[in-house]
């Protein structure tokens, strides 16, 4: 897979809300790694998006095991997956696949049936393209940057793949 491939995310959705448990069948997933940073909560905050523990209550009812998968410290990540209940994997070194690989042993289902969840393409994306995950790119939340400089690099680097993805298929779950 070329290097742009490896950033091209197969599914897109404005916020993780919008996912259904249809949509997880229909990408063929059986169970969801979950990023936490611009996913669930604007960066290296606590200040989680409305609705996300309910979000999480209904994707685990209809029989998806969710488990937060987080490039993050221990320190971030275990009070995170204490609130919300789920089994985490921590210093992921997404874009590296190892983390996203131990998730999905750990829930007991295949690494082509595991839905990563995140904002970045240069972590997120790139680490479930590498192993074979189902790559789910979600638009980061709108906030202000604790790392604008960095975020204004990442955005002008993703602006032309995220445009090739927008010609070719638009947001949510498309038909092959």
């Amino acid at each position: 897979m070329k290097h742009d491939a490896l950033l091209m995310p197969k599914y897109r959705f404005r916020s993780v809300l919008d996912i259904t448990p249809e949509d997880l069948r229909k990408m063929g997933a059986k169970a969801v790694g979950l990023d936490i940073d611009n996913t669930l909560a604007p960066d290296g905050t606590m200040k989680f998006i409305d609705g996300a523990k309910e979000w999480i209550q209904s994707i685990q009812a209809a029989g998806f095991p969710v488990m937060l998968v987080s490039n993050g410290s221990l320190l971030r990540v275990v009070p995170i997956a204490k609130r919300f209940g789920l089994p985490f994997v921590s210093h992921a070194l997404k874009p590296y696949s190892h983390g996203l690989r131990r998730a999905a042993k750990r829930m007991h289902v295949d690494i082509h049936e595991l839905a990563m969840l995140g904002d970045q393409l240069f972590s997120d994306v790139k680490a479930a393209n590498r192993c074979g995950a189902i790559a789910v790119r979600i638009d980061p939340i709108p906030m202000k940057s604790l790392y604008p400089h960095y975020y204004a690099w990442k955005e002008k680097r993703e602006a032309p793949i995220l445009a090739e993805f927008e010609r070719r298929h638009g947001y949510g779950v498309y038909e092959d």
